[in-house]
């Protein structure tokens, strides 16, 4: 009996080692399919349309401060990774059918004229190309040098390298709504906020970006135009708007500006409106958030930055951006993370999901905020 006993637990030993090696090569293949899945649906869907979302890129244009090669010694100049993102936008527009870019904030790292010169660079990639809308993030803005610190003010140079007339000149930009209708500036001549419209699939967009914490003058603009294109399913894109803690809306924080929180945002902004399917932001980890706006409708609120991650896969970011590919005919948004520069997708929950959202029927319809499982891996459960 007790060489039996030994016998059965190196047996019972053998085949969990088994079954780790089997689940750890389903895991492999399971990684494979989010592109095979993307590939089909491009191929197989003539309604479907793709938005990319850029993360925090602050860490690809890091050359001054170089806060990146502090943390990761080895790790280089990041910059070609800025490069490789938008150049994969530009060779992808017409397989995925891309109709817009999201910059989420946090475009440099220190605000300074080089890191600036390394966005404008690889905007131009897409610049005749793909339409981009752009929001600033706390490193944006106001660096302080003596105490190595950003948003001391709402000093910035991002409306000299993007202003307005880069967007209003563009014809790119006039195929919605003709000539000088599309964009539309809060301030003239400045690009902290403005929104756009987006004409696809028989629906109208309104996406709308806000400067970093959003202060009360900001809000009570966004509520108006929000308010006048009611017509318009409204996209919300804002820097700082959810906190890397299990994705609560984000509260008080250490930065000089004065301004708005995510809490703030939603309960001044977000919530009022029942055309706001979704907000977009950045700023800390990647998170999931889905509440019920006064009206009843589900808001999709979704973060994603990578830059500060320190795993095996992603460092500075390692180039990963989000594909959000939208299937009219489905009634369905897919998520998915992506490294042009690994060629690699993230699999877990909070990087790979999909989202039940209503786009048949008349314009405006709500979505009732479900996140699917079946063939698209990962669960983030409504909060």
């Amino acid at each position: 009996m007790k060489h039996a006993r030994i016998y059965f637990s190196k047996t019972r030993c053998m085949n969990t080692i088994i079954a780790c090696f089997l689940l750890f090569f389903a895991g492999k293949m399971s990684a494979e399919k989010p592109a095979d899945s993307v590939k089909q649906a491009s191929q197989k869907e003539p309604g479907l349309f793709t938005l990319i979302v850029l993360p925090d890129t602050q860490g690809y244009a890091d050359v001054r401060h170089k806060e990146t090669q502090k943390h990761w010694p080895s790790i280089g100049d990041q910059r070609f990774c800025f490069f490789k993102q938008t150049e994969w936008i530009k060779e992808n527009k017409k397989k995925r059918n891309i109709v817009m870019t999201v910059h989420v904030g946090d475009i440099t790292q220190t605000q300074h004229d080089e890191e600036w010169d390394i966005a404008d660079t690889a905007f131009k990639t897409i610049d005749n190309h793909v339409p981009y809308i752009l929001c600033s993030g706390n490193h944006d803005m106001g660096y302080s040098s003596e105490q190595r610190e950003t948003s001391h003010s709402r000093r910035s140079r991002f409306g000299s390298y993007f202003p307005p007339s880069r967007f209003m000149n563009n014809p790119l930009y006039e195929s919605h709504f003709g000539k000088k209708k599309s964009l539309h500036f809060y301030k003239e001549g400045e690009i902290e906020n403005y929104y756009l419209f987006l004409k696809v699939g028989g629906m109208k967009f309104l996406i709308l970006a806000l400067e970093f914490k959003p202060r009360d003058q900001t809000l009570a603009w966004a509520n108006k135009v929000v308010s006048t294109y009611s017509d318009c399913r409204a996209i919300v894109v804002t820097h700082s708007y959810l906190s890397s803690k299990k994705g609560e809306l984000s509260g008080a924080d250490h930065y000089k500006v004065k301004g708005n929180s995510g809490k703030s945002v939603w309960e001044k902004f977000v919530s009022q409106h029942k055309n706001i399917f979704m907000v977009l932001s950045g700023h800390a980890m990647e998170n999931l958030l889905i509440s019920k706006g006064e009206h009843g409708n589900t808001v999709n609120q979704v973060q994603a930055d990578y830059w500060y991650w320190d795993t095996p896969n992603i460092k500075a970011g390692s180039g990963f951006l989000r594909i959000m590919t939208f299937h009219p005919d489905q009634n369905l948004i897919e998520v998915q993370t992506y490294s042009p520069v690994l060629d690699e997708f993230l699999v877990r929950s909070k990087s790979n999901f999909s989202l039940d959202y209503v786009m048949s029927g008349k314009d405006g319809g709500p979505s009732d905020g479900t996140v699917r499982r079946g063939r698209h891996r990962g669960l983030i459960e409504p909060r």
